[in-house]
């Protein structure tokens, strides 16, 4: 009977033990502080999230181990723990917690003994909070309460320290005033003596300025002559600016315009009192006077030697720009309009009579060339003698040079006009040229030349362009290379530029080259070099002018580089197509 009273006694205790640990877990998991419950024996029995986040270790790794693990100092959490069970009120003591990665961490324990309802010992709690800034507060006051201590005597003792120097110092300077006050009495006297030869120089001087003003005056009179030839100079540069027959704008270098004479306000319609001063961009506001600056000059004022620009409907003037310099340094630029309306209205006659007179050319031409290559290619058959015969392939060669002459007047006349159509497309331009090497290679060596090809290993980029029209240019450069070199080797070389961008390709040749004084003409029409007009009659001079318009037409560059009797390199370039990305 005691016994099941026992049992149901032990088992009240238990629930009320739950029941307590039930509300001091809802009473903790809130608390800023960790927080566990330790047994009789000193285990863990439960802990707050709290505990948790400062030590590191969870709930279920720290139950029913020793609370002195947790603790650097076992003995002294030992003392403390004997202290708390022996009494019943808070004890707190400053210990160093170890966290489950090892580290060290000031903290503040406070612990209170359990008790059941018997008054017997059950245990105790224990809270824990981090001190590690408290700390470092009071290490840090009590570094700067020390420093300020020896700063404070440090200080006194450069007072005593400074009051001894003033002493010494105060007597020494009194000597020097004393020292200088005689020293001050010396050069006045010595300034008073200097002071007195000074005037007697200065008297004399007077005397010599005297002199020198009558001969100032004999130079402002001529200075004064000199002024008037001057003015007179300048009326007539005037008179000669004011009646030129060109279009006169005279740029400083601050790029205001400053001068304007009234051919050029007739051309640009301006008033040059209205324009006078004005900057680049407040010119632009004139409609005639921003395309000269859009078209010619651009935002800054650069050089230009006789460049076109068609002003209005069939209105065309010839624009130079000129440095004009003043003892080595440029003071400004001028701008002269030429009007070449009437030169370009005879330059178009001609180019629509030489189109007419081309394609009048063009229609016997191609039956003579018919009727001869008939001829030829009836040869066996029609029994003709050997040497008729030869007179018909001259006559045929000839009618062929002929048909190229009037296809070239042709096509430079469409050029002028705006005319020469292009239908760009995609195309690799690596098989354009080895396609067109294979039909000279054999032309090339039969001369005794030899031929080559340096051509990139790796794929190019397709290019658009007009495959009819690039093969014309890359035809003139091996032509004039073919023609022009008598022995030695032509080399054909293609492949990226540096930045990637464009594609390049060159002819090089051991043949005659052009000569230095004649190289800027190259791409002229009609123009064909002494030297070459010396050894080969045959030529129109309009291949690279049709070659240079081509290249410019899909926006890329024609060049070449020379020596006489060593050779030429004609060069030209094409941008890669864009992608769809780009």
């Amino acid at each position: 009977m005691e016994e099941k009273k026992k049992e149901g006694k032990n088992e009240e205790n238990n629930e009320e033990l739950e029941d307590l640990r039930r509300y001091i877990e809802d009473l903790t998991s809130f608390l800023p502080l960790a927080f566990c419950m330790v047994s009789p024996l000193d285990r863990v029995l439960d802990a707050n999230r709290k505990f948790e986040e400062m030590t590191g270790y969870e709930k279920m790794e720290v139950a029913g181990s020793k609370i002195d693990s947790l603790f650097r100092d076992k003995r002294e959490v030992e003392r403390f723990i004997a202290l708390v069970t022996s009494k019943d009120s808070v004890e707190e003591k400053e210990m160093t917690l170890v966290t489950k990665r090892g580290m060290g961490v000031p903290v503040k324990v406070s612990a209170l003994a359990r008790r059941d309802a018997e008054g017997e010992f059950s245990g105790y709690f224990i809270t824990i909070d981090d001190i590690t800034e408290k700390k470092r507060f009071e290490d840090e006051l009590e570094r700067k309460i020390k420093e300020r201590t020896e700063e404070l005597e440090n200080a006194k003792e450069k007072l005593e320290e400074s009051e001894a120097i003033l002493e010494v110092k105060v007597n020494a300077r009194t000597r020097e005033l004393r020292e200088l006050n005689e020293k001050l009495e010396e050069r006045v006297r010595e300034r008073t003596k200097k002071l007195e030869e000074k005037a007697k120089e200065l008297q004399e001087k007077a005397k010599e300025t005297k002199k020198t003003q009558t001969a100032l005056l004999n130079i402002a009179e001529d200075n004064e002559k000199a002024l008037h030839e001057a003015q007179e100079e300048k009326q007539k540069t005037l008179a000669i600016v004011k009646n030129f027959v060109d279009g006169l704008l005279l740029f400083d270098n601050n790029g205001k315009l400053s001068m304007v004479n009234p051919k050029a306000g007739e051309m640009f319609e301006v008033d040059s009192k209205e324009v006078s001063g004005k900057s680049i961009t407040s010119l632009k506001k004139f409609p005639k006077l921003k395309k000269l600056i859009n078209e010619v000059t651009g935002e800054e004022i650069k050089k230009v030697f006789r460049e076109e620009m068609e002003l209005e409907n069939e209105v065309f003037y010839e624009i130079t720009v000129i440095p004009i310099e003043h003892e080595k340094r440029e003071i400004g630029r001028l701008i002269t309009a030429h009007d070449i309306t009437r030169e370009k209205s005879i330059e178009k006659i001609k180019s629509e009579f030489v189109s007419v007179a081309a394609h009048q050319l063009r229609t016997p031409l191609a039956g003579i060339k018919w009727t001869l290559q008939a001829v030829i290619e009836e040869d066996e058959e029609a029994d003709i003698p050997e040497e008729i015969m030869s007179f018909v392939k001259k006559a045929y060669e000839a009618n062929d040079r002929m048909v190229n002459l009037v296809n070239d007047l042709l096509n430079v006349t469409r050029i002028e006009e705006g005319r020469y159509a292009y239908k760009p497309k995609k195309e690799d331009l690596k098989e354009i040229m080895t396609t067109l090497i294979d039909e000279y290679r054999k032309e090339i060596e039969a001369k005794g030349v030899s031929f080559k090809i340096n051509e990139p290993e790796e794929k190019l980029p397709p290019v658009e362009v007009d495959k009819e029209k690039i093969i014309l240019v890359a035809q003139n450069f091996l032509d004039n290379a073919m023609k022009y070199t008598k022995e030695g080797e032509v080399v054909m070389s293609m492949g990226l530029t540096e930045d990637g961008k464009k594609i390049k390709v060159s002819v090089s040749d051991t043949g005659v080259g052009i000569p230095e004084n004649q190289q800027e003409r190259m791409f002229s029409k009609f123009f064909r070099a002494d030297n070459v007009q010396r050894m080969e009659t045959e030529g129109s001079g309009l291949g690279l002018f049709i070659a240079k318009n081509i290249v410019e037409a899909h926006k890329g560059a024609i060049w070449f580089e020379s020596e006489e009797g060593k050779g030429s390199t004609f060069y030209f370039t094409l941008p890669v197509a864009k992608n769809e990305k780009d």
